[in-house]
């Protein structure tokens, strides 16, 4: 592999402590930025590098972009490569649809968050030009000057300053002061597990689901569960998705109890309660959905992974939307001469990423509509669609979707940013960055839509999604969550959520809450 060099070697700095403790996408990008020939400082506010978190999945977007950062061996050395998916219900674990996962753009693999942080820090220390300093809490930040205060008192300078800071960005709230005001409640939270294997050994139902190499979703009323093995079938990983009662934050940190499990999935099948009592910890975590940034970038500082694009579970694309930041970035920076076209090639990078990471976003947020449905005719017609997936067919679950699949996992986010910058204008001497591509409006009359029963809907939010996927601008959003169909109030929040946040992106009018 011939990786493209930088033109002129930048001062690069991170602020890289988020939710979770030096995040995959800030660790992949000061990768990405040193192995083109960037000199990369590294700011943690953890004295330590500490073990948080637990399985992820590699999606082949993301495999491929980890490849050429130099660590696929330590992938292949701790990664579960799966080879089936299994969609179940709830109160009888009669499977739905089995369908082979799809190789054609690569394997995809789950893995211990800490087993592919290690293998990125591994990395880092193979690189000369990248430094890394624990301890390091930054206070303030100054745009104009690219600069960062420690809470010692030093200032440090660079030419690019990278948020990398997660979910409750210090970084991204110094840009966008009002931000946090847009953030909503999905109405869910999650619980995650880990089971050693030889607890799930004592039972020959769990065996089976640690030794094979298959994920398996299980869906229900207002609820779903999605488990699989990681490291090497020792582990097996289980998020559990359900109502909040708006309790917790967004934090996987926060101790939950199995007795909270207990009780919000009482009747399910044998197995889910099993793998609950199994549990020796259990972490929680509220869901909220997070509207499209007016804006990556500021004078020479931008944001990556959670700072600028939060995902909601339901794809299983966070971090490989991360992992496409670092790549879409370290070939942007590595074509600039000057330190004066910084600006530019950044409004670049947020020009070839921002509507593709926020179409993903968005698809995650709908797709979580048909994954909850309540039992009832709309839930019969889903499941009878699930059957038809493994004879070909389109899959309510956009994750086990091949169109959906093609439009995420094929896409290769280093060429798309080469293709990018050669598309652009090459910058005058104090040149601003690109403006943001002028958005189309959707007015009342054009958006209004009719849609008898939920299920319109869920066709309505997945043609739009897949339409924001291809590359297409106009959304059309309706005043449909007001309608008398949509009687679950979690399906109508959903929807609101959903519609909502393509209105926030995409400039929409006419839009009313209406449950």
């Amino acid at each position: 592999m011939v990786l493209l060099k930088a033109k002129r070697s930048l001062n690069i700095g991170f602020e890289l402590t988020g939710r979770d403790s030096a995040g995959i996408g800030g660790l992949a990008t000061a990768i990405s930025l040193a192995i083109r020939g960037h000199r990369v400082l590294v700011l943690e506010i953890l004295p330590e590098i500490q073990e948080i978190g637990a399985g992820i999945q590699i999606a082949p977007n993301m495999r491929n972009i980890l490849a050429r950062l130099g660590i696929e061996p330590a992938i292949q050395a701790k990664a579960v490569v799966l080879e089936t998916i299994e969609v179940v219900r709830w109160q009888n674990g009669k499977v739905l649809s089995k369908i082979p996962v799809n190789h054609q753009y690569g394997k995809t693999a789950v893995i211990h968050r800490a087993d592919l942080q290690r293998a990125l820090i591994d990395r880092i220390s193979e690189l000369d030009n990248i430094e890394m300093r624990l301890g390091a809490t930054i206070t303030d930040i100054d745009f104009d000057r690219t600069a960062v205060w420690l809470q010692d008192g030093e200032m440090v300078t660079g030419d690019v300053i990278v948020g990398a800071d997660g979910i409750k960005s210090m970084i991204r709230n110094r840009m966008i002061p009002d931000r946090a005001n847009g953030i909503l409640p999905t109405g869910d939270r999650a619980f995650r597990i880990l089971i050693h294997r030889e607890k799930m050994l004592r039972d020959k139902e769990l065996a089976k689901l640690i030794d094979k190499p298959k994920a398996v979703r299980w869906v229900g009323p207002h609820r779903h569960i999605v488990g699989y093995p990681i490291r090497n079938h020792q582990l097996y990983n289980a998020v559990f998705i359900h109502p909040d009662n708006g309790s917790v934050g967004e934090s996987w940190t926060i101790p939950g109890t199995k007795e909270e499990m207990m009780e919000m999935f009482c009747g399910w099948e044998p197995r889910v309660l099993k793998l609950i009592e199994a549990s020796t910890q259990v972490l929680k975590s509220k869901l909220c959905l997070h509207p499209p940034l007016l804006t990556w970038v500021k004078g020479s500082c931008t944001l990556v992974g959670d700072a600028c694009h939060p995902m909601l579970p339901y794809i299983a694309q966070g971090a490989a939307q991360a992992l496409e930041d670092a790549a879409a970035l370290g070939v942007i920076l590595s074509n600039i001469s000057s330190v004066k076209s910084i600006p530019f090639a950044l409004g670049v990078y947020e020009k070839c990423r921002k509507k593709r990471a926020e179409a993903v976003q968005q698809s995650g947020t709908a797709n979580r509509i048909p994954l909850h449905l309540p039992d009832g005719p709309e839930q019969v017609a889903r499941d009878e669609r699930f059957a038809t997936v493994m004879k070909g067919d389109s899959s309510p679950d956009k994750w086990n979707d091949r169109e959906t699949q093609q439009l995420l996992w094929g896409h290769d986010a280093e060429e798309a940013a080469k293709k990018c910058w050669t598309g652009m204008h090459v910058p005058k001497r104090g040149e601003m960055p690109p403006p943001q591509s002028k958005r189309e409006t959707v007015t009342s009359s054009e958006a209004r839509r009719n849609l008898p029963d939920t299920q319109q809907l869920i066709r309505a939010l997945n043609t739009t999604v897949d339409r924001q996927l291809g590359g297409r601008h106009v959304v059309a959003v309706s005043e449909c969550v007001s309608s008398e169909a949509l009687e679950n109030s979690s399906l109508r929040r959903c929807a609101f959520l959903t519609v909502r946040s393509f209105v926030s992106s995409h400039r929409c009018v006419s839009f009313k809450r209406g449950c």
